[in-house]
This record gives structure tokens, C-alpha cells and sequence, in this order.
């Protein structure tokens, strides 16, 4: 990850009339998403193509390698040429926290960080037919049969935030990792086969027809789940971004930068970010370096 201070937009500029960067050098671009199809990376990936597709002027071919709470597709990012042609989704902090599973092969710090399009408060939610409808019910419950209620999360990094929100709430649930991504876990908790799952407003927003939020992460307010109580103390927060194999070039790290963030601001993904329950990023690759340092810092042992 290089600490990169300065744009070089000059060199890598989107011509008017929506013309393709003309130093793109790849006939096609791979899209690794490290979760299942349904997931937030997915839809972050389908969200940015179309307009990443115009802006670099190839075809985008999203790619899924999923598995380990993240991990395969991390690692397939990391052995894979850093020609700029092939890049993943960055989930923080899922790409920090699976680099300290056993023989993943790459560390949180190797990548080259391209930018940051979105984050999402933690919400626990529970089934739409679940008997705890508060949060005030789930605690009592598990307070009174400790170990009884299941919830789960996505891997490793799941059982971190939700290990967080135990502590707080002073009590002992059994975890339930769930690989491949929410895509999986919301059918599991739709189906009652889960008392809760802990997850991303996002996906508490769009599946809020089939599942309840009872509690939401930090101190503000979700607008698409509103009047949903806060945990100030719980610090969940999943951030959405892209990255590429270590030693991509810089300038290739910038072009890749201004074709992702053309495409997050259009007036279309602005929009759906917003009604989906997510909070827009617009971040350059030296802020995003900057972001990255500062959370790889937060789980440094």
C-alpha cells in the first residue's frame, strides 16, 4: 500500500462526452467479489460495472471467490499479475481481520487501495416471526439461558463484531459463521433456522420484508430503519471500497480510482446508496491509504 499525497488526474482524465480513459491499457478487466452473489460486495460490484465498464472502456466480468470469511478471494487478489487489469472488493474490516487466519498469504497492508464508495452501520436482526422483538426481549432471553440463542455472522470477522456486542450487552450467545457471505445467512434467518443475525443496515433495509432489526451500531440513526434503538458502544461499521494486487502502479491505482468513483457518483448509484440503507464515500486513493492505515492500526495485535 503506497502513501500516495497527489492525483494524477492530468494523466489519466475521463474526455468529455463520457470518451474511455485512453490509458487503460487491458482488453477486459476481472471483478473479484470474495462473497456470494446477494451479498453487499455483490451488490456493490453490479452497482459500479456498468459505469466502471464506460469509463475504462472494456468489458468488467465479475468473478466470485468466495470462502474463509473473504479470504479466498483475498488471496486470489493477492497472487493475481498487478497489471491493473483485475482488482476486488476492499471490506473493511473483513480483509484485516481474515489476514490473521492461518495460511491465508497476505497481510491487510499489501494491497494497493484504490478508493472507498460506501459504509453500513451493524444492525442485529432477527426473523419477522421471531418471539424477541426488541432487544430488550433477545437480552433477557439470553440472559436466562446463556449459550441458547444462535446468531451469526460471516466468519471470523462476523464472530469479532458480534464477540464486541456480547461484551457489551453482558451476555452468551453460540455464533454460527456462515461462509460465503449475507447472500447465505439471509435464508437461514428468514427461515427461522437462526434466532439473529449481525450484518450491515444494508441488508437489514433491503430484506425488511422477511426479517426485524432490533438494534442498530453507533449513535446514529439508519434512515431507511427508523425509531431502531442505537448501541453507541458497538463499533460496527462495514466499509465498501476496491483494491488491487500488491505492486499494481500507481498511476494505475489512480485511473482505476477515477473510474470507480465516476462511477459511484452518478446520480443512479447515488440514489440507490441512500435508499439502500448506505452511507456514500467519494475518497481519493491518498485518503483512502490514509483510512486503511488507521483501521489496520485499530487490529494490530
Amino acid at each position: 500500500m503506497k502513501g500516495i499525497t497527489a492525483s494524477v488526474f492530468g494523466a489519466t482524465f475521463l474526455l468529455s462526452g463520457g470518451t474511455a480513459f485512453a490509458d487503460y491499457s487491458c482488453k477486459s478487466a476481472t471483478f473479484i467479489v470474495p462473497y456470494s452473489p446477494g451479498g453487499g460486495s455483490d451488490q456493490m460490484a453490479r452497482r459500479l460495472v456498468p459505469g466502471m465498464e464506460e469509463a475504462l472502456g472494456v468489458k468488467v466480468n465479475i468473478v466470485y471467490k468466495t470462502g474463509g470469511g473473504g479470504a479466498v478471494g483475498f488471496s486470489e487478489l493477492h497472487r493475481s499479475d498487478p497489471d491493473g487489469c483485475t482488482f476486488s472488493n476492499t471490506v473493511v474490516p473483513n480483509v484485516i481481520i481474515s489476514s490473521k487466519g492461518d495460511g491465508v498469504g497476505y497481510e491487510a497492508g499489501d494491497f494497493e487501495y484504490i478508493g472507498m464508495t460506501e459504509s453500513s452501520a451493524g444492525t442485529l436482526m432477527v426473523p419477522k416471526d421471531s418471539k424477541y422483538q426488541s432487544i430488550d426481549s433477545f437480552v433477557a432471553a439470553a440472559l436466562e439461558n446463556p449459550g441458547m440463542l444462535t446468531v451469526a455472522g460471516t466468519g471470523g470477522s462476523g464472530l469479532s463484531r458480534w464477540n464486541q456486542l456480547e461484551e457489551v450487552l453482558g451476555i452468551e450467545t453460540t455464533y454460527v459463521p456462515v461462509g460465503g457471505g449475507v447472500g447465505k445467512m439471509i435464508p437461514m434467518l428468514a427461515g427461522s433456522h437462526i434466532d439473529g443475525a449481525a450484518t450491515g443496515a444494508n441488508h437489514a433495509t433491503k430484506h425488511k420484508a422477511i426479517v426485524n432489526s432490533i438494534l442498530v451500531a453507533g449513535s446514529n440513526e439508519v434512515p431507511t430503519l427508523p425509531g431502531i434503538p442505537n448501541e453507541p458502544d458497538w463499533n460496527y461499521v462495514i466499509t465498501w471500497g476496491l483494491m488491487a494486487p500488491p505492486g499494481t502502479p500507481a498511476d494505475v491505482v489512480e485511473t482505476l480510482n477515477a473510474a470507480m468513483n465516476s462511477a459511484a457518483q452518478s446520480s443512479s448509484v447515488q440514489e440507490a446508496l441512500i435508499k439502500g440503507g448506505y452511507v456514500p464515500h467519494n475518497m481519493s486513493v491518498a485518503e483512502t491509504n490514509a483510512f486503511m492505515d488507521a483501521e489496520i492500526a485499530k487490529y494490530a495485535d
